[in-house]
């Protein structure tokens, strides 16, 4: 059984790793939102930045 002190230190709000940097810098995010407005699919680009399709798609 946990304690109190482990219960609340793995429930703790989580913080993204300040190290870590991210798949693409903003203008890149921008050009791929222009891209996917002119009718571009989302996993051409995807397989260009070598990124998921689906994080793609949460640009539009």
């Amino acid at each position: 059984m946990a304690t109190a002190s482990q219960y609340s230190w793995n429930n703790r709000p989580r913080r993204h790793s300040p190290w870590a940097q991210p798949k693409l810098t903003t203008v890149q995010r921008a050009n791929i939102a222009r891209r996917l407005a002119d009718g571009e699919r989302a996993q051409d680009l995807a397989l260009e930045y070598d990124v998921t399709a689906s994080l793609i798609r949460q640009l539009r």
